[in-house]
């Protein structure tokens, strides 16, 4: 006989088992009643309750409250049709190390050129191409998607 606290036969996959509660509740919270139970839920419907579960935990929890998302997005006004730079960081004070610095300052400078750039690709199609706003809109759409699949969408810090 050991001492000590009983090691259960087999180990329980706790990341697993709470990915799948975290479904589980989205997909019960998603309906008044159940439409068939959660087990009986077929698997590829299961994953994505499980996906939903685990997007709202990451969006209540931080891991470490010292590490913070910092997000930069180039954008332009509806109203003005002028180019801003969106920066969000949702944790303040805060320190970085001179390469962390380095890379803040390169997304915002990606952001400033995509701005800029949208901007005027969004008056072209406007007022060259003729495009309502609904059309330039989604032209801009497919010209941010093919500048991502170019340029990358992180820059990797140092």
């Amino acid at each position: 006989m050991s001492k000590g606290r009983r090691v259960p036969d087999s180990p329980i996959d706790h990341a697993v088992a709470l990915r799948d509660r975290l479904g589980k509740v989205a997909y019960e919270a998603a309906f008044d009643h159940e439409p068939t139970p959660w087990v009986d839920t077929d698997e590829s419907r299961r994953e994505r309750y499980r996906t939903i579960g685990q997007a709202v935990m990451r969006a209540i929890v931080k891991r470490d409250p010292r590490q913070g998302e910092i997000s930069t997005q180039g954008i332009v006004s509806s109203q003005n049709g002028k180019p801003y730079v969106q920066f969000a960081l949702d944790i303040s004070p805060t320190q970085f190390t001179p390469g962390k610095a380095r890379e803040v300052a390169l997304m915002l400078l990606e952001a400033a050129d995509a701005a800029e750039s949208d901007a005027v690709l969004m008056a072209f199609a406007r007022d060259q191409i003729g495009l309502d706003d609904a059309g330039a809109a989604q032209l801009l759409a497919q010209f941010r998607k093919s500048r991502e699949q170019a340029r990358g969408t992180e820059a990797k810090s140092a």
